[in-house]
């Protein structure tokens, strides 16, 4: 009498295939001058083959390189010397993945690093009386920098980032950001002040005036998926020729 072996069986069903991982990446590169607006890079999103294979992790890395020429004029009726003020800017960075429409009034977005520049002051001579920044009442300063930033997300973390990015073809990001500013009289100069609650009109009212020119921001993103393929069950016929060879005569 033949006896199937059911333990021989229960054993088999649960062996899945074996789990293979991957890496997908690419880089694209941007170039914009923060005055005038943002760019839109455009990424390619995860494609899981019809389910076959799920995205486990993706990173964002960002080359930064930051170019601006910071002019300074004083409109004040007497000199003021390094020290006397401090001045500080930051420049955030923000990626939006997916533009904002009907269908998709709340993209998520992410944070890829900062420009910052602080403690920023110069001598500067009384107003001249010329507007613009080419006399000694005005001072150009040339800042830079360069960094790379990179954060990595996980899908249990920041589902709505994983369902923007997965089975999604080409998506066009939103990339720019927004600044803040920081000013400190150190030693006051007791310039005569506009009316309380009014901002000082340039040139006519005595202050200090910030601007920039030539300002870009270049370098590249770099996405980087890791994905996992998707364990498919054991087929029936590998079940079928498992039953027979399990069976023993008693």
């Amino acid at each position: 009498m033949f006896k199937c072996s059911s333990l021989g069986i229960a054993g088999l069903v649960g062996i899945a295939s074996a789990v293979h991982a991957g890496v997908q990446v690419q880089s694209i590169p941007f170039d914009y001058n923060p005055n005038e607006g943002v760019v839109f890079p455009v990424i390619q999103g995860f494609d899981t083959l019809g389910g076959s294979r799920e995205l486990t992790s993706v990173n964002f890395g960002v080359n930064h390189s930051y170019n601006l020429e910071l002019i300074i004029e004083s409109t004040g009726p007497t000199a003021i010397s390094t020290g006397d003020f401090y001045f500080s800017f930051e420049f955030f960075n923000v990626l939006q993945v997916g533009e904002v429409t009907k269908e998709n009034p709340n993209p998520p977005f992410i944070g890829t690093g900062a420009f910052f520049v602080g403690d920023i002051s110069t001598d500067l001579a009384a107003y001249d009386g010329v507007p613009g920044s080419t006399g000694p009442d005005a001072a150009t300063l040339t800042l830079t920098d360069a960094f790379n930033s990179s954060f990595t997300y996980l899908p249990h973390e920041d589902p709505s980032l994983f369902l923007a990015l997965t089975d999604s073809g080409a998506i066009t990001t939103v990339f720019g950001g927004f600044t803040s500013y920081f000013f400190a009289w150190i030693n006051d100069p007791n310039w005569p002040q506009p009316p309380e609650g009014a901002f000082p009109k340039y040139p006519t009212d005595a202050a200090l005036w910030f601007d920039w020119n030539n300002f870009r921001h270049q370098g590249e993103i770099v996405v980087t998926y890791e994905y996992a393929d998707v364990p498919a069950p054991m087929t029936a016929l590998p079940l079928a020729m498992f039953a027979v060879a399990a069976r023993r005569r008693r």
